[in-house]
Parts: C-alpha cells; sequence; structure tokens
C-alpha cells in the first residue's frame, strides 16, 4: 500500500512539473539571470493568489480592468511596429498613446507611449512637469485630479490585433516576482527540471559504474578483476565533498551574466565518479557471496564461462539490492546537489541556489512564499521515493 501511495504521489508531482516546463516562457528562462530583461516587471510582487494587491492582466485586443486602491505598475507591450493604445477612464476622459516597439516595450520605457501619457496628465489631470520625478507614466493614467489612483472600471484596447499587452500589478503570476522583478515561477519550474535532471543523471551513472566495477572486481579472479578492484578501492578512499567543490571549481568557467557554468553531462560524471564507490563496493560483496552458491559452482562445473554465470545468476541477485538502492540514490542525490546548489557549488539554477537568491535579497521572510516552493517539493519527492523503496510495504 505504501508504494501505490509513493508511486502516486511521484507520478502527479512528475505530470505536474512535466505540464509547467512544456508551457514555461522559454524566453524568459534562458534570461532569468539578465536583470535587464525584467526591468519592466513588478518587484517583490506577490502571487495572484494572494489578496491585497493589484491584478496582472494578460490580453490582446481589448481588455476592461477594475482599480480598487492601487494603480498598475506599468503595461507591458510585446510585438514589432507602430503601436496604439487607447484607455477610457471611469471619469469620461480618453487618452490614446502611440508609439514604435520592438520586441518586448512598455508604456514606462517606451519613449512615445511615455511622452503622450505625461502629456494627457499635465493637460487633463492637472500632473506638473515635476511631477515626472514622482510618478511614472502608468501611474499618471491610472490617476485623478488629485493624484491619487482613480477607481473604477477602465476600458483598455491595444492595435494592431497581434501585440500582446501585460498589465502589470503589485500581483504577479504564480509565484510573485523577486526583487530584481524576476518571475518566480519561472525560476521555480527551471530550477525543478535541472536539479531532476542532474540527480537523475547522477544516479543513473552511479549505478551503470557500479555495477561494472562491483561485478568485474567480484567476478574476475584474472589481471581485468585485479585492476577493478583497485580501481574500486580508490574511489572508495576519496573524500567527497572536499574533492567534489576542487573539481567542480577547476573545470567550470564563467560564462552568460557572470555565473558560473559547467555542462550538465560533465557535472553528472564528476558527481558519480565520486559517489560510485559505495555502491560498487556492496555490489561486489553480493557477487562474492553469490560465488560461492552452490548453484554457481554447479554451473560452472557443467562449462558455464564468467558472463554466463554473471547474465544467469549474479545479475539476478544484484537487481533488487540495485532497485533498491536507486531509489534511494535519487532521493540523496536531489538533497546533495540542493546543498551544493544553496552555497553556489554547483553553476546553474537548482532547488539550492534558487533558495539561495532568496536569502541574498533578504525576502526569506517578506515573500515566504519564495524558499517554500522548492521546500515543498524537496519533501513530496523525498516522501514518494521513501514510501516507493520501503521493503514492507505489500
Amino acid at each position: 500500500m505504501k508504494r501505490k501511495v509513493g508511486a502516486i504521489i511521484l507520478i502527479i508531482f512528475f505530470l505536474i512539473t512535466s505540464l509547467a516546463y512544456a508551457t514555461l516562457d522559454r524566453v524568459k528562462l534562458e534570461n532569468w539571470d539578465n536583470y535587464l530583461f525584467w526591468v519592466a516587471y513588478p518587484r517583490g510582487a506577490k502571487p495572484v493568489w494572494l489578496d491585497g494587491g493589484v491584478d496582472t492582466i494578460t490580453f490582446r485586443e481589448g481588455t476592461n480592468y477594475t482599480v480598487f486602491d492601487g494603480a498598475p505598475k506599468n503595461v507591458v507591450l510585446r510585438g514589432e511596429g507602430e503601436v496604439t493604445l487607447n484607455i477610457l477612464r471611469p471619469d469620461g476622459k480618453e487618452v490614446t498613446l502611440t508609439g514604435k516597439i520592438s520586441g518586448e516595450d512598455s508604456l514606462n520605457s517606451n519613449t512615445g507611449l511615455a511622452l503622450d501619457a505625461i502629456r494627457f496628465a499635465i493637460n487633463e489631470l492637472s500632473f506638473r512637469s515635476e511631477d515626472r520625478a514622482l510618478f511614472s507614466p502608468t501611474r499618471m493614467l491610472f490617476s485623478g485630479e488629485d493624484k491619487e489612483p482613480l477607481r473604477g472600471t477602465y476600458r483598455i484596447t491595444v492595435s494592431p490585433g497581434d501585440v500582446e499587452a501585460t498589465i502589470v500589478g503589485s500581483n504577479y503570476g504564480l509565484l510573485g516576482t523577486d526583487y530584481k522583478g524576476r518571475d518566480l515561477w519561472v525560476g521555480f519550474v527551471g530550477s525543478t527540471v535541472n536539479t531532476l535532471t542532474l540527480a537523475f543523471l547522477t544516479m543513473l551513472f552511479v549505478i551503470l559504474f557500479g555495477l561494472l566495477l562491483g561485478v568485474s572486481s567480484g567476478s574476475y579472479e584474472t589481471r581485468f578483476g585485479e585492476i577493478a578492484s583497485v580501481i574500486l578501492e580508490a574511489l572508495n578512499s576519496l573524500p567527497y565533498l572536499p574533492l567534489a567543490v576542487i573539481v567542480i571549481f577547476l573545470i567550470s568557467s564563467t560564462g552568460t551574466y557572470g555565473r558560473r557554468e559547467l555542462g550538465t553531462f560533465k557535472l553528472t560524471v564528476v558527481l558519480a565518479l565520486l559517489l560510485v564507490g559505495k555502491f560498487a563496493g556492496a555490489v561486489k560483496g553480493i557477487v562474492m557471496h553469490e560465488k560461492r552458491e552452490e548453484y554457481v559452482e554447479a554451473a560452472r562445473a557443467l562449462g558455464a564461462g564468467d558472463l554466463e554465470i554473471i547474465r544467469k545468476h549474479i545479475i539476478r541477485a544484484v537487481i533488487p539490492y540495485t532497485l533498491s538502492y536507486a531509489t534511494l540514490l535519487f532521493s540523496q542525490m536531489i538533497a546533495v546537489v540542493s546543498i551544493l546548489g544553496l552555497f553556489g557549488i554547483i553553476p546553474g539554477v537548482n532547488w539550492g541556489s534558487f533558495v539561495a537568491e532568496a536569502f541574498k535579497q533578504s525576502a526569506v521572510y517578506s515573500l515566504w512564499w519564495w524558499p517554500l516552493s522548492p521546500s515543498v517539493a524537496i519533501i513530496l519527492v523525498s516522501v514518494g521515493l521513501t514510501l516507493l523503496s520501503d521493503s514492507s510495504s505489500g
């Protein structure tokens, strides 16, 4: 029963993760460390499921937008060429803004759109030229003559119809934004996929290397077996964490946006080689035990060679332990990757580096959902793997 529950937890988690990653905006993910990319997004925004903020909505052509207690932060536009933004306000006043955009731009940063908004605010809402230092163009458009947010429903249209517009409020996305404006949902999903991929590949390499070394050193009494035994003893004597830190820093490089970069394949091979000793030693012990069994000696007396004995007898004894160990190792590798990422040892975004960034920005308490999200994910995966590997389950 426990194994079924564990399998259900893992299946649901991996399905949700796969769906989230498949629908993720790849441009945002690629620019996660490019802080200039996020200048148009709100900083420290709350998730959309938290009350007490200003909503963020995305639309094409037209939409109604209601202001309650606060004005939106910006209007982000995505498209090419000349764009027109028309706003019919609750007080009956209407303003039309025009500008030229290329890719992603915003009302606050686009010269044409911003100047039109400022002119409207000065001519129609009693703003002064010096108010530009205190109020953004977006804030001006959603304010009354008292310079406070004007409550009510706005009708906003954008043309041409292929231009996508986002009205950016203080609430944004499923996990809000950090103090640099980055979409935390993008970072969380990206870190989840990277962590799981790195943990799985490391686990896979440990199993493959371990089976090769353990079976070879335990089965063969030839020069090949002796070499395998020497390699196994050497790997068992390596100090894992200190050596991992040194090797990763030596073979990684400084890449885009000043972050450390290292290919996933190289990183997994390094981690696997430093971890394989324990598993390979256990496999060798199982092989040595099986070699003394009567059915193995009988098979050898009947002329069976080493490869045939390994295939028909040894592997069958090793597989149950391998499956159980792989499940626990996957959970262990998730923890190792997260810990190394937390201290900035592993390059790239992962659960550890994702939480570390929350500490750097002093957002652990103010944006509590940020560090909580990978913590919940780690717990779910760990519980699922623990239940799945429970040997006492039916």
